[in-house]
């Protein structure tokens, strides 16, 4: 039967016309659920629990031109910094108050020396410049939204990366990812793309306050970074005047016509400046819990022979080399990271829950590793590198970094009752997490984005509208995913001591959930790309719930396959 008989057949038999109906019904019944997901995704979740959107408004003309009023940023560390970069393409004037000298005279360099000391248990260690920061020569992880977000800040990016010699850092965002030891390949692997595709900075906590810092200096001029230390807010009011500065030389006021609190883990205005300025903030916003952690990153420099023998596959590269994170269910709560980074340095981090033992020698990070649930799926080439780098230990002068993971909390400010109009916090002033999982700097570049955008949205004139109320609600459910990740993580080890009200039963489906795509992107690749993008915080948090996901899931649970 030829093309025209199967026709005139179809049409000259009802129940065949029929079923082509039906088939067509269920043909636009599917195509208007992709079509209403795809809307769901883009219109809703993505401008609501991300800064996709919003980052590309970064360093655009304002309308309407600026605000004639005046910015006083308490703290002048990478949160304060970046905030003062977003308020002077809105305002006519921003006040930094950094409270370390040495940070506004000679902070826009890094210095060719550093300062070492001997510990009581005789390994060598530094001396941080950055007194309140955990592990300040350290590497820092920097999702992709952070070079979404500095590359349109500062349209000269490129020149202050060159000047600091770190342009070779800027590479393909890569995880490196071993859950129990067991590699997950990247999502993108050619490094010699940079184009169209997520990318990174690999380089130290020092090198990025630094490299903003002078930034900030040589694209605004109308930041002015002053030395002292906010101890209090004033009132006008019902709003905030400004702020109280103690220095060398006594306390003055400086006025502001909008306060950000920046001041880190301090949170100045919860605990203090807000309540004495006649603000009272209730306790229970507050939210803290304690994961009992410690961790030690030995910060190697390497000899160019070192490198040239480097055996890593593809030979040396400045990157993560390798990010064994532990399996909960194989009741494993070590880690273990290899990182390289600026200046020729390789960070090797050990520790993890419970304050394991750490290693301070190449010997000892080869027994840490032999002994870790999941080594037995490492590559031989591992154990070839610790081999080289045993040899050549002295030689390297490897300092050692401790971090111990205290308390960490937060602020709900969103739930807040009555605060002043013009006043917000950024970084860890909201939400101090666990430093282990890298998420401190990536946070502050969705609050001062979310900022712009809040920003954007109002007139140019004074007095300025209820910013508080705009920011934190707009900010809230963007950052409350990387909260409510962490935490359920770290609850999954029985050391952690969880938040009032709460147990570690908490958050035990989302660390199932979470471990279940990780297993099965192991076998299904576009399941790892997505659970990737979310983690490296360019896809929403919804994406792990897709409908595609929950089917193979569920396929995966009930038939095993």
């Amino acid at each position: 039967m030829d093309v025209e008989e199967w026709v005139k057949y179809i049409l000259n038999n009802h129940q065949a016309i029929k079923a082509l109906k039906a088939l067509g019904v269920a043909a636009s019944v599917v195509a208007l659920y992709k079509l209403a997901g795809y809307a769901l995704r883009e219109l809703v979740l993505v401008p609501t629990l991300t800064i996709l959107r919003d980052v590309e408004d970064l360093h655009k003309p304002r309308e309407g031109g600026k605000i004639p009023g005046r910015v006083v940023i308490c703290g002048g560390s990478v949160g304060g910094l970046l905030a003062a970069a977003v308020c002077a393409d809105h305002f006519d004037s921003v006040l930094v108050v950094e409270s370390e000298a040495w940070a506004n005279e000679h902070g826009s360099e890094v210095p060719e020396e550093r300062e070492y000391r001997t510990t009581g248990d005789g390994y060598p260690a530094i001396i941080p410049r950055r007194a309140r920061i955990m592990q300040y020569y350290v590497a820092n992880f920097l999702q992709t939204p952070v070079h979404m977000t500095l590359s349109r800040l500062f349209p000269n990016l490129s020149e202050q990366l060159d000047h600091f010699d770190l342009a070779p850092t800027l590479a393909v965002m890569r995880l490196k990812f071993r859950y129990g030891g067991i590699y997950s390949e990247d999502p993108y692997t050619d490094m010699s793309v940079k184009e169209g595709v997520p990318l990174t900075f690999n380089i130290s906590r020092e090198a990025t306050e630094t490299l903003i810092r002078r930034s900030v200096k040589h694209s605004r001029p109308n930041v002015t970074i002053k030395t002292g230390t906010v101890t209090g807010f004033t009132r006008n009011g019902n709003r905030l005047g400004g702020v109280t500065v103690r220095t060398e030389a006594g306390d003055r006021e400086e006025r502001g016509d909008f306060i950000i609190d920046a001041t880190g883990p301090t949170q100045l205005a919860f605990n203090k400046a807000l309540k004495t300025a006649g603000f009272p903030v209730s306790p229970d916003l507050r939210v803290e819990y304690n994961p009992n952690m410690k961790y030690t990153t030995g910060v190697w420099t390497l000899p160019d022979h070192v490198r040239a023998n480097w055996p890593v596959p593809g030979g040396y590269e400045i990157g993560v080399i390798l990010k064994m994170t532990p399996d909960v269910k194989a009741g494993e709560s070590r880690a273990f990271y290899l990182v390289t980074i600026e200046r020729n340095q390789m960070l090797l981090t050990t520790g993890g829950w419970d304050a394991p033992k750490a290693a301070y020698s190449m010997a000892e990070a080869r027994a840490y590793v032999q002994s870790l649930d999941g080594q037995e799926h490492l590559p031989d080439w591992i154990w070839t590198l610790f081999d080289l780098l045993e040899e050549h230990e002295a030689e390297c002068t490897p300092f050692y970094s401790e971090a111990k993971v205290g308390p960490l909390n937060y602020i709900q400010w969103q739930k807040a009752q009555d605060l002043p109009p013009n006043f917000i916090a950024v970084g860890d002033a909201i939400m101090k997490l666990n430093p282990v999982y890298a998420q401190g700097i990536t946070k502050i570049c969705v609050d001062i984005t979310t900022l712009d955008a809040v920003l954007r949205r109002i007139l140019s004139g004074l007095p300025l509208p209820n910013i508080s109320k705009l920011f934190f609600e707009r900010e809230a459910p963007r950052v409350a995913g990387l909260w409510d990740g962490t935490r359920a993580n770290d609850y999954g080890w029985n050391t952690t001591i969880p938040a009032k009200g709460e147990d570690l039963s908490y958050g035990a489906f989302m660390r199932k959930w979470g471990r279940d795509c990780i297993l099965l992107g192991r076998e299904d690749p576009s399941i790892h790309a997505i659970w990737w993008s979310v983690n490296m915080m360019v896809a929403p948090g919804t994406d792990l719930f897709s409908p595609r996901i929950v089917v193979k899931m569920m396929r995966k649970r009930w038939l095993g396959w």
